[in-house]
């Protein structure tokens, strides 16, 4: 029978505004000592597929330090102090495109890592997105925006061609599944767009 560890002893290696790195000595069911086993504390992440009414879905390319490259992906985001997904999602489209929504869709909230990292990624659909607000980024953001066409986005993802962070890939098509699955009015011209893409 699968069980939990037991943590015998924990403390911090690292503490920042970003991040919490924990080390913990674990015992398993069978009587196994981990140690040290390393823990990330962050905080939740969301993501937004944004759709206008012509049917594009808004891109962020930024510079993503980790990788070493500018990657397109989706406008996302770490949760504030008193933030909750939604309030999250809103406050990002908004800083990173200068876009607002009133229709928002959950599509799926999942564990970015739960081998090592604690924190999960809220994916949200949101359509009729209007564009023309002011950005706000951060001191380090330097954000471009593209409006490209569903279908283009969802055949960039099968070629391979499009996104290289996984968790966006994973909002996509959470995005896709949603859709596929629901008759509400505002989402059949975002299904038949996905539909012919593949």
């Amino acid at each position: 029978m699968l069980t939990e560890w037991t943590v015998e002893r924990s403390h911090y290696l690292y503490k920042d505004r970003f991040l919490k790195h924990r080390l913990d000595r674990c015992r398993t069911r069978q009587g196994v000592v981990v140690d040290p086993y390393h823990v990330i504390e962050y905080s939740d992440w969301i993501n937004v597929v944004a759709v206008t009414p012509e049917l594009n879905i808004l891109l962020v390319r930024e510079y993503r330090h980790g990788g070493g490259f500018i990657a397109t992906g989706l406008p996302s985001g770490t949760f504030e102090t008193g933030d909750d997904a939604l309030s999250c999602a809103t406050r990002e489209l908004r800083e990173e495109t200068g876009a607002v929504s009133a229709h928002w869709f959950a599509t799926a909230s999942v564990f970015a890592n739960p081998a090592v990292m604690t924190n999960r990624v809220h994916s949200f659909l949101a359509v009729n997105v209007e564009l023309g607000g002011e950005t706000n980024f951060d001191a380090s953001e330097e954000i471009e925006t593209a409006a490209v066409p569903v279908g283009e986005v969802y055949k960039g993802l099968l070629s391979g061609e499009l996104m290289v962070q996984g968790l966006h890939l994973a909002s996509l098509y959470a995005a896709a599944a949603y859709v596929r699955g629901s008759e509400h009015p505002l989402l059949k011209p975002v299904r038949d767009a996905i539909s012919r893409a593949y």
